[in-house]
């Protein structure tokens, strides 16, 4: 008998930034709690259900460059957020905004 692993969740950075979402209809900017390679976590007053589209603009000058990244909502709790996967995000903005994470990681530990 085999077993079936799930696969492991991608890694977690805690982040301190926001971001300006778009559904198509109305921008908002949004803080991030935390990005992992695959998306990220939000705290916004604006809720989004589960299934929605997002265009995501983040950058923090001059650390951070202008980013753009399309994302869904994956899931949403009133207390704590929304859980947003990253449909399209280049290589080269991915490896910025990570880069970017682990940075301000460093210099909170430092």
């Amino acid at each position: 008998m085999s077993t079936i692993l799930a696969p492991k969740p991608a890694p977690r950075f805690n982040a301190s930034m926001t971001v300006v979402l778009s559904n198509g209809k109305a921008s908002y900017v949004a803080e991030v709690k935390n990005v992992s390679n695959t998306g990220l976590c939000i705290r916004s007053k604006q809720e989004f259900p589960v299934g929605t589209q997002l265009h995501l603009v983040f950058g923090m000058p001059p650390e951070l460059p202008r980013l753009s990244t399309e994302g869904i909502v994956r899931w949403s709790e009133r207390e704590k957020g929304f859980g947003v996967e990253f449909t399209y995000i280049s290589p080269r903005d991915h490896d910025t905004l990570l880069n970017f994470v682990i940075s301000q990681r460093r210099e909170r530990q430092a």
